[in-house]
């Protein structure tokens, strides 16, 4: 057996073992090649995949008979638009191009043309489709992406087809990858080792050619403690910088690490396309003046006092590029195409290196120059002082409290009983402790941007809460929020076959638990408790909302459960249908719950 068997089939027992659906062995193994596959694309833990991402049914099992095709759904709410990822898992070693179409053609019938065809066999989709018209409604535009994983490799002797198929399908340009057990294995090395190897690179400034009185090639000064040079490069060596990374590192993940967006790809976005466009043609040459450059913070920089054989050579340490991941991906997608390669001997790139170690300047320096597209919060507060005190909290109760890129994966996880992303902590703790389930749902990149917002302005409402004082009421709040939440996931198979609003209202589930236990956390600990929160709450919703469907049918309209959950009635009518009415002290109230 050689590792990568090792580390895949160690993590499919344990997963198997965590999700037994039945006791046919290769079915647990099939799921368990879903989660493991779907969590190494998403970096989410294995109980959310199977919480918010595996299509199963009503009874809450991976059954794969009403699912179109499809093993998992997961909208990534960022802000200004979604990415809406699509997952077709296959636990065998062959990739077979018939699989593959179809996977493309069912999303493709299902969601992007509504299902004009009739497509059968779906109903556990229908949450999911739901989800989707709702977002569209909404004027936010999706980016549907579909993931194809096998087990197999795709360089495999005994089938030999998977390669061809793999030319003919896999193409990120449109949204489509295919992934193969040798991505899943790199995938869950990056994640368990985390630690970057140390990255030492030399660039080498280009003198100016603009006088032959002034050859300069560097332009540097310092402020307080930290040192800048400016100078151009090749796009050529760039390349080369991205090349050493995925050297050392497997991935070139961590060279972006401290980059507030992922890479947008040429389909979404039009400047990545205008750019590669221009690297391509005739007007490559003009790419320095078409373009903003990159912006790289280094631990270490040795800035070279005089020109070496005429030349200046700038060693670096471990650099990040914080802002220009898209100028970047779009020269090394060229770059690795060998025969266009030749393309970027001509074509210049302009850098701005900063040596610097002070995280909050580097932060400032990520906010101050990414401006083109939007800004998402998850990693801005992974490094924050409460989301550290919450972590031990969490670890301290056996849970691991997941803050960070492949945490999940990490070996110390055997050492706790339960996972939980520090995400859907908060967006929950919004649900409940804030009182406003219908934002937690409706937007989670609004939560974290208040969230964020609190732990860094001192003027902030919430500050006191997330500044990351040690003696703020927070971590005991996370902890009954988690308690909640375990509370709703586990209990819905046994609620959603009676009634099916219970695919919809987790928030909102969430907020009448809250309600109906109050502020002393230690009745939380009490199962009972949580039972009786929890039927009373489904309850209420239920008659709110029959009576709203009732007033909707008077008016020829249609109910949508998650349009209904997704603004400030669903919370309103609850409220009035129990007698509840809202604090006008809510964050001094949230001060004192201990």
């Amino acid at each position: 057996m050689n590792n990568k068997d090792l580390f895949i089939n160690g993590f499919l027992d344990r997963i198997s073992s965590q999700f037994k659906q039945s006791n046919n062995t290769r079915l647990n193994r099939d799921l368990a090649f879903e989660i493991l596959g779907i969590a190494a694309a998403i970096d989410k833990p294995f109980q959310e995949v199977f919480d918010k991402v595996i299509i199963k049914d009503k009874s809450g099992k991976k059954s794969g008979s009403q699912d179109g095709g499809i093993d998992g759904i997961w909208f990534n709410d960022l802000g200004e638009y979604y990415d809406m990822h699509v997952f077709q898992c296959k636990n065998t070693p062959s990739l077979r191009d018939n699989e593959v179409d179809k996977f493309r053609n069912d999303v493709k019938d299902i969601f992007n043309d509504g299902n004009k065809v009739n497509k059968k066999n779906i109903d556990d989709l229908i949450p999911f489709i739901n989800e989707y018209k709702n977002i569209s409604l909404s004027g936010k535009v999706i980016d549907v992406k579909l993931y194809y994983i096998y087990s197999g490799v795709k360089n495999d002797e005994t089938h030999k087809n998977n390669e061809k198929t793999f030319e003919i399908y896999n193409n990120p340009d449109k949204l489509f990858w295919i992934y193969d057990s040798n991505w899943i294995f790199e995938r869950l090395s990056s994640f368990i080792t985390h630690k970057r190897n140390k990255v030492e690179f030399t660039f080498h400034p280009l003198n100016s050619n603009f006088s032959k009185m002034d050859t300069q090639a560097l332009y540097t000064y310092s402020i307080e403690n930290t040192r800048a040079a400016n100078f151009r490069i090749t796009a050529l060596e760039l390349c080369q910088l991205i090349e050493k990374e995925v050297e050392l590192n497997k991935t070139f993940d961590l060279l972006f690490e401290e980059n507030i967006r992922q890479y947008l790809g040429l389909t979404k976005f039009r400047a990545n396309r205008k750019m590669n466009e221009t690297l391509r043609g005739e007007d490559s040459v003009l790419f320095p003046f078409l373009n903003n450059g990159i912006t790289i913070v280094t631990e270490q920089m040795t800035i070279p006092r005089t020109p070496q054989t005429g030349e200046y050579n700038l060693p670096v340490v471990n650099p990040l590029i914080v802002n220009g991941l898209q100028t970047s991906r779009v020269l090394y997608d060229i770059y690795k195409e060998e025969k266009i390669r030749s393309k970027l001997t001509d074509v210049y790139v302009n850098l701005r290196v900063y040596e610097s170690n002070d995280l909050s300047l580097i932060e400032k320096i990520t906010d101050a120059t990414n401006t083109q597209t939007p800004i998402t919060y998850k990693d801005k507060i992974s490094n924050k002082d409460f989301n550290d005190l919450a972590k031990t909290v969490f670890n301290n109760s056996k849970i691991e409290y997941i803050t960070k890129r492949g945490e999940g994966f990490s070996p110390n996880t055997k050492s706790f009983s339960n996972q939980i992303d520090s995400e859907t902590v908060i967006k929950f703790w919004y649900a409940t402790f804030y009182e406003e389930p219908e934002t937690a749902k409706n937007s989670i990149a609004r939560v974290l941007q208040e969230i964020y917002d609190a732990s860094t302005m001192e003027n902030h409402p919430l500050s006191f809460l997330f500044s990351g004082d040690s003696n703020s009421p927070i971590y005991k709040q996370f902890l009954t929020v988690y308690k909640i939440y375990k509370f709703v996931q586990e209990n819905k198979s046994l609620y959603l076959p009676k009634n099916e609003l219970v695919a919809y209202a987790d928030e909102m589930l969430s907020y009448g638990i809250y309600k109906y236990l109050g502020n002393n956390l230690n009745s939380y600990d009490i199962q009972d408790n949580l039972k009786a929160a929890y039927e009373d709450t489904l309850e209420i919703i239920t008659k709110t909302l029959n009576k709203y469907k009732s007033e909707l049918e008077e008016k020829n309209l249609t109910l949508s459960f998650n349009g209904y959950f997704k603004k400030p009635k669903c919370r309103v009518d609850f409220n009035e249908e129990k007698g509840i009415i809202e604090s006008e002290s809510l964050i001094e109230d949230i001060k004192k719950i201990r």
